[in-house]
């Protein structure tokens, strides 16, 4: 293995131990040196790719949204009801990782990762940063009430209940 795939090795055991051990135990309560000893990776190896767990967390979330925003890339901009079909979709494909992070009360990476994937700036004209950062709160507040109840529904049947209520 080339040190590019050492260290994406080094991060996907790490990610896998941390979900893992956050399923069973408190998120505080895991120390870097449980986690490196069951990713079977050295601290060193930790360190090199992250300050803190939030950081393991927070790199996967990163990744995930620009995963997200590869799928939905040459969608329609002005499509709001497929972006949020794709948007849910994919949060269901990835139930695993964002119901831990919820469970584990880290609800604030999930956020992060939803309202920086709409690059908000000062530059962009302030109608259009309102409606973008109004979108992305509903999103936001959408998807962590659907982990609250467990991710039950699907996208379509959510999208669904918001346009029944709208009637």
């Amino acid at each position: 293995m080339n040190n590019q795939e050492k260290n994406s090795y080094v991060r996907s055991q790490i990610l896998k131990a941390l979900l893992e051990m956050m399923r069973i135990d408190n998120f505080d309560s895991i120390t870097i040196s449980n986690l490196t000893a069951k990713a079977e990776v050295g601290r060193a190896s930790f360190y090199r790719n992250y300050q803190t767990k939030e950081d393991v967390l927070r790199q996967e979330a990163e990744r995930l949204n620009n995963e997200l925003n590869n799928i939905r890339k040459n969608d329609d901009p002005t499509d709001y009801r497929l972006k949020l079909i794709r948007t849910l979709d994919f949060y269901k494909s990835n139930r695993d990782f964002y119901m831990t992070v919820y469970n584990a009360g880290h609800t604030q990476i999930i956020q992060d990762s939803i309202i920086d994937q709409r690059a908000l700036s000062d530059e962009m004209p302030a109608p259009i940063a309102y409606v973008m950062s109004a979108f992305s709160y509903l999103i936001y507040g959408w998807i962590i009430e659907w982990l609250r109840r467990g991710m039950k529904e699907s996208s379509a049947e959510l999208i669904a209940m918001f346009e029944n209520s709208q009637k």
